[in-house]
């Protein structure tokens, strides 16, 4: 593949988004600086004139209510840094919105295979130089609290973005590799959003490829079944760390000493009683440590949905759920089905993680859309072209009218 312009900004863009190398952290926001930020803020520069890829669609109108939500709200709650947020959600938006225009098929396909080459370069890098640490990193060792993550969100976000990036290689070669280190690392990891992004990848590879409608889906369910039996059983009887990170019960303990998902939403949900439209992008749980006089560890709630209503108010929320059912009900080919398969999965597990302003997202929600868009203006243009022969061939079957009979003079 010759790296034009386009596709070694894109490759450059892409591999930051998925490898975050940070370039500060403020303690106050709990807010990274990252490579991928300084990229978002020049990048789109480069390519004003694509402006006129930007359509209305659920996400662009989500961006719009949300961004508007935000700026009357600021009049009353004030902002921070994480209200920058919004900044770099459009702007990663609309650089998908501008690749998903300019490749073609095989240059997404070659670039999401750079784009595993990135991440396992990475890996290897990281392991050699923590080398003494690796017993840390890989299990659930708060030790490993200064170790550089694939993602700045630490090794729950890596597990899942490794999950993430497999589905986008689904029909490669590179498939498999990126699978099992998907799973190896979640497993090792003890990350349950890994974990369930692995065996949602590795389900819809398999149902891709299967014999008949039912064989790989009835395998997978027996298979998970008696998995998860088995589990149930042997946790009762030794202890097994990775079903303890699929246990209830931790979850409550940890809401009682005001910490853990449980707890975040629990005060959501009293921030919410206070104010239905939105306080803002960034001042969610700041917001939540004023009402409850708490102090949260997390920027966010851990639930996107939870996160946009709060923030963005119900009528953010209404529109992003909108924009999920668009990208769920519509047809796609190519490597449009890879890329709505892995935002389908990134907002299955967005129920449990994530803060819903990550670059990732909304570029491949750009870039969703921008395919679309393309498969959209193929159709019409063969549809034209159909239409341009089936006239064709009616005038050429129309009988020959006979000669005019010859009058006498």
């Amino acid at each position: 593949m010759v790296l034009n312009k386009t596709r070694a900004t894109a490759i450059t863009l892409m591999a930051m988004i998925f490898v975050q190398i940070p370039l500060g952290h403020s303690t106050t926001s709990k807010t990274h600086i990252n490579v991928y930020h300084l990229l978002l803020l020049i990048m789109p520069v480069l390519y004003l004139p694509a402006a006129r890829y930007l359509k209305l669609n659920p996400a662009t109108a989500f961006i719009a209510v949300v961004t508007t939500t935000s700026l009357a709200a600021a009049a009353t709650y004030g902002g921070g840094l994480r209200s920058t947020l919004i900044v770099f959600v459009a702007s990663s938006y609309f650089l998908g919105m501008v690749f998903g225009h300019k490749l073609a098929e095989m240059e997404l396909r070659k670039i999401f295979i750079w784009m595993l080459g990135c991440c396992f370069t990475f890996l290897i890098l990281r392991d050699i130089a923590y080398a003494n640490a690796l017993g840390s990193i890989y299990t659930r060792s708060e030790t490993a609290s200064s170790v550089l993550y694939m993602s700045t969100g630490g090794r729950n976000i890596e597990a899942s973005l490794l999950a993430l990036l497999s589905i986008l290689l689904i029909g490669t070669r590179a498939y498999p590799i990126a699978a099992g280190i998907a799973f190896l690392t979640s497993a090792t990891m003890l990350s349950r959003a890994g974990l369930i992004g692995a065996a949602v990848s590795i389900f819809i590879a398999a149902w891709r490829m299967r014999k008949t409608r039912h064989y790989y889906f009835y395998t997978f369910f027996c298979v998970a079944m008696v998995v998860l039996v088995v589990g149930l059983i042997l946790s009762q009887v030794i202890d097994v760390p990775v079903l303890d990170r699929f246990n209830l019960q931790a979850e409550t303990q940890l809401e009682h000493k005001n910490v853990g998902r449980l707890a975040l939403w629990t005060n959501a949900g009293v921030a919410l009683k206070q104010n239905l439209l939105g306080y803002g992008v960034g001042n969610g749980v700041p917001i939540m440590e004023q009402i409850s006089g708490l102090k949260f560890v997390e920027n966010n709630v851990h639930n996107i949905y939870l996160q946009f209503l709060l923030e963005g108010g119900l009528q953010s929320a209404l529109l992003f759920l909108v924009m999920c059912a668009h990208i769920l009900f519509s047809k796609t080919e190519g490597q449009n089905t890879n890329v709505k398969a892995f935002l389908l999965l990134y907002l299955m597990l967005a129920c449990i993680e994530f803060s819903g302003y990550e670059a990732y997202f909304w570029f491949f929600v750009g870039m969703f859309y921008a395919r679309q868009e393309v498969r959209h203006r193929r159709l019409k243009a063969e549809a034209g072209e159909h239409e341009k022969a089936r006239r064709a061939w009616l005038r050429s079957k129309a009988p020959i009218p006979l000669p005019e009979p010859a009058h006498a003079q």
